[in-house]
C-alpha cells in the first residue's frame, strides 16, 4: 500500500522542483525562495488525485493469480510492454463459453501483436482446464477463484474482457458476450 505513496512523493518532488532545502527557526522548510509549510498542516496524499499519486485509475489491481495450466504465476498489474485482451470467464456462464472460440480467432490473427490472457473466474479450475482443452484454446489463462479481479473492477457478471495498453493502463472494456465487430473494435483500440 505504501508503494502509490512514493510514486506520489518522487512525483510531488519532480513537479515541485524540489532543490535542497533547509529549516528555518519556526518549523516550515525553505527551498530557494519558496517556502514550504510543515507536514503537519500540508495536505494528506491521499487527498491528490490519483494520477498525481502514481497510481493509475485504470490500472489492473495488485493480483497475482496461479496459472491454469504449466507455468508461474501471473501479476496482473505487471502486464506491460505489449498491448493485452484479458477476458473474464467461467465454464457455467454460456456467453463465456460461446465466445471463447472468438478469442482463440483473435489471437490466432493478433497473438504476434496482441497477448490475450484468460482469467477463469469463480470456476472449477478442474473443469476450466478440460473447457480449454476440448476447444483447443491456445492463449494462456489464470485462476481467480475467489472472483477478486471482477470484484475490483465494480462489474457483477461475466463475461469481461478488459483492452490494456503496453503501459498496463485499461482503455477499453467490454461487459457481457463480444461479436466479432465489438472485439475488432477492442482490437483497434489496442493497435492504432
Amino acid at each position: 500500500m505504501a508503494r502509490p505513496y512514493l510514486g506520489g512523493l518522487l512525483a510531488l518532488a519532480v513537479l515541485a522542483g524540489c532543490t535542497t532545502s533547509t529549516r528555518d527557526d519556526i518549523g516550515s522548510t525553505s527551498t530557494d525562495d519558496r517556502t514550504v509549510t510543515p507536514a503537519a498542516t500540508a495536505p494528506r496524499c491521499e487527498d491528490l488525485p490519483e494520477e498525481v499519486a502514481g497510481a493509475s485509475v485504470d490500472a489492473l489491481p495488485p493480483l497475482t493469480l496461479a496459472c491454469l495450466g504449466p507455468g508461474p504465476d501471473v501479476s496482473l498489474n505487471r502486464l506491460t510492454g505489449r498491448p493485452t485482451l484479458l477476458n473474464l470467464w467461467a465454464t457455467w456462464c454460456l456467453p463465456c463459453r460461446e465466445e471463447m472460440p472468438l478469442l482463440q480467432e483473435a489471437f490466432v490473427r493478433y497473438g504476434e501483436d496482441i497477448r490475450l490472457l484468460g482469467v477463469d473466474t469463480q470456476d472449477s479450475p478442474e473443469g476450466a482446464a478440460s473447457f480449454v482443452s476440448d476447444l483447443e484454446i491456445g492463449y494462456p489463462h489464470v485462476l481467480d477463484p475467489d472472483g477478486e479481479l471482477l470484484s475490483s473492477l465494480g462489474v457483477r457478471g461475466l463475461p469481461v474482457t478488459l483492452a490494456i495498453d503496453e503501459g498496463g493502463r485499461i482503455v477499453a472494456r467490454s461487459v457481457g458476450q463480444l461479436n466479432a465487430e465489438e472485439l475488432q473494435q477492442l482490437v483497434e483500440t489496442l493497435t492504432s
